[in-house]
């Protein structure tokens, strides 16, 4: 499920109070501000940050620069004008002209990349910083540059230059998306990113990094931007604070207007200018100086700067939740939050493998391609039994389907126990992706056990349980394409998918089968479609094992190379993951006439399985590289007597077991 982003508002804050505000600041929170995401550390068990997950790569850092370069020389046109003096002109344009092809590329990725995954508001949450970083600076900068222009000009500068550029960005912006929509027939509304509209509208979120309870960074902003004494206006709010704090114990009538508006008791007095109305309301009180504390303009300039302190606090909490990613050889370190620059040291933290941090300098933004364990169960000529039952009345049927609705939500249960993920349903079965080879191995023997026990009630879909286990490539199709704030979901597709779907339809006529399905479906004589089919199944297209068929669960490669499951089998690449990821101490022989398993048992909380592996071969599978198959059983089925210890690794025991099996008789 995505986690609602008032998760990220736990303050502690100077203005902004709770979540609670948030959601009157932000009305549709849930759908204009970005949902956070789980970042996991190396160890996937500990509890995951909420955040951000952005790679830093050189584009990135070079964009960073190329922002701040640029608006340096903006500050030196602003220098120069007011000293009627010469500037470069061709230096200036050769800023503006890098910054911008950076900034059109990331926006362009962002925008095209999102899917309704609001990577727009990540990549203005990101970039706000550098503002911020840049801006903050800009009236010392300035100074230092010459003292008697930066002293009178430097306030008044620094917000005439952030108007300039926030105007050329948002002309990129506008540019960006009105190209974009006739390519991609959409609504220019809806590309444009409402979240840098919402941020334009407070200076402070672009041009400041903190601000303390007395607004003592706020200086340039009182005198640049809203043109009053910035240290008049601290003053008279500092009395106002110190006269309502020594009224407030001498009237209970006070008091009781404190509680009514949130404020309680034993906080501190300052904090409970922060509710909203408040000032005004000590403003009409008996005894209140306006000439000495804030007069009745001041007292509404306090009123609005409060509104936008609350929203400075709440866009710089999402800020400090951006993680900062580095990829080193296979260890992704991230560092912590309120990082800031991209360039800058600091602490970093080890984070899973598995992270998928956004690169807003590459078009998909989020690699679509990721490494998974995928699991797929598929009941065995499902499409023919559904066709039996309906001959046999709407009783029968309903019984049926509701026997199949209740397996298919054990199977459920089950996979949420071993922490799997369902992807997809596939009509009879389902597609489950893992990050534990161990896990899936164990959730495929409990669906086998579940289907046994299943059938012992007299579940009607009787024709056997096919189990396949992949450890491959898939590649995400993100499929949320509107802007509510639903649970983020992702289409499977690739590889990994076509792989799992070859290993549970197995032999080479599945296809006849299917046909013959549909024919007798359309109404053909049954008979008459199995007598039509009969010389090409006579033609060894299979050729059936039946000592194998006489067991429950079963798989093998046929004489054409083609696979049979009606069992669990498992791909090469996925046993090699369990192999490297579980070194296990002990390895078990397990003999069933000609056949043995290399046994293993897997632990952990929770679990406590023995399971055999045994490798099948090569199989020709459809569209495919031959691919290397192992057939996993339920080794408590055997009983622990009838195990026989062995030493070494466990893909050394399974060559060694498959190289000296016993030749079929």
């Amino acid at each position: 499920m995505t986690t609602p982003p008032t998760k990220l508002f736990q303050g502690p804050f100077n203005f902004l109070r709770d979540a609670e505000e948030v959601n009157k600041l932000f009305a549709d929170a849930d759908r204009s501000l970005p949902p956070p995401y789980k970042i996991y550390f190396e160890d996937e068990s500990a509890t995951p940050l909420l955040g951000f997950a952005i790679q830093v790569t050189p584009d990135l850092v070079a964009l960073e620069h190329a922002f701040e370069r640029y608006v340096l020389f903006e500050e030196e046109v602003e220098i120069a004008i007011a000293q009627r003096a010469t500037f470069d002109s061709p230096g200036f344009q050769a800023a503006w002209d890098r910054y911008r092809m950076l900034l059109t590329r990331a926006a362009e990725n962002v925008t095209t990349a999102s899917y309704g995954r609001n990577f727009p508001a990540v990549f203005w949450l990101w970039h706000s910083t550098s503002f911020a970083r840049v801006f903050r600076d800009a009236p010392k900068r300035m100074m230092r540059r010459d003292l008697a222009t930066g002293r009178e000009h430097g306030d008044g500068l620094k917000y005439r230059i952030f108007q300039k550029v926030l105007d050329r960005v948002t002309l990129i912006n506008y540019d960006l998306v009105q190209r974009l929509s006739l390519d991609t027939e959409e609504v220019e509304e809806q590309l444009f990113p409402a979240l840098f509209t919402r941020m334009r509208d407070n200076v402070l979120v672009f041009t400041e990094d903190h601000i303390s309870p007395d607004l003592a960074e706020l200086t340039s902003y009182f005198n640049g931007c809203l043109r009053l004494d910035g240290r008049d206006f601290r003053a008279r709010l500092a009395k106002l604070v110190e006269w309502y704090a020594a009224r407030l114990p001498l009237d209970p009538n006070l008091g009781r207007i404190a509680e009514l508006v949130g404020a309680g008791r034993g906080e501190d007095p300052r904090t409970h200018l922060n509710r909203p109305g408040f000032a005004t309301y000590l403003a009409t009180l008996p005894g209140y100086d306006a000439t000495q504390l804030l007069s009745p303009t001041l007292v509404q300039v306090w009123e609005k700067l409060l509104v936008k302190l609350k929203e400075f606090e709440a866009f710089h909490a999402m800020r400090r939740a951006v993680v900062l990613c580095e990829r080193q050889g296979e260890v992704i370190i991230g560092r912590g939050r309120g990082s800031g620059r991209v360039a800058a040291t600091g602490e970093w933290l080890r984070l899973s493998p598995t992270t998928r941090p956004l690169d807003f300098m590459a078009p998909w933004v989020i690699d679509p391609v990721v490494s998974r364990f995928g699991l797929v169960y598929d009941i065995s000529e499902f499409t023919e039994t559904v066709t039996l039952l309906r001959r046999s009345g709407a009783v029968e049927q309903d019984r049926s389907f509701r026997l199949l609705f209740r397996f298919q939500r054990r199977v459920n249960r089950l996979a949420a126990q071993n922490r799997m993920t369902l992807e997809k349903y596939l009509g009879d079965g389902a597609f489950y992706s893992s990050r534990d080879a161990r896990r899936l191995i164990v959730l495929a023997v409990q669906i086998q056990r579940a289907y046994r026990e299943a059938l012992q009630k007299g579940f009607p879909f009787s024709k056997g349980l096919r189990i396949a286990l992949n450890y491959g490539q898939y590649r995400l199709l993100p499929i949320q394409m509107g802007s509510k704030a639903e649970a983020e979901r992702y289409e499977f597709f690739g590889h990994g998918v076509v792989e799992l779907t070859r290993l549970t339809t197995g032999k080479g006529n599945r296809d006849i089968e299917e046909l013959k399905t549909l024919l007798i479906t359309y109404g053909y004589p049954e008979a008459t479609v199995h007598r039509f089919f009969a010389p090409m199944l006579r033609s060894n297209v299979d050729v059936i094992d039946q000592r194998e068929r006489a067991r429950e669960f079963y798989a093998y490669i046929n004489e054409n190379g083609g696979l049979v499951n009606e069992g669990i089998v498992a791909t090469g690449d996925f046993v090699s993951k369990l192999a490297e990821e579980r070194k296990f101490d002990r390895l078990f022989r397990l003999v069933d006439g000609p056949r043995s398993w290399v046994a293993v048992k897997l632990e952990g909380p929770g679990i406590d399985l023995l399971v055999g592996l045994r490798r099948l071969g090569m199989a020709q599978l459809k569209g495919l590289d031959s691919t290397p198959i192992y057939e996993i059983v339920d080794a408590a089925l055997w009983g622990d007597h009838t195990l026989i210890e062995m030493r070494g690794d466990l893909l050394e025991a399974l060559d060694r077991e498959s190289s000296t099996a016993p030749a079929a008789p």
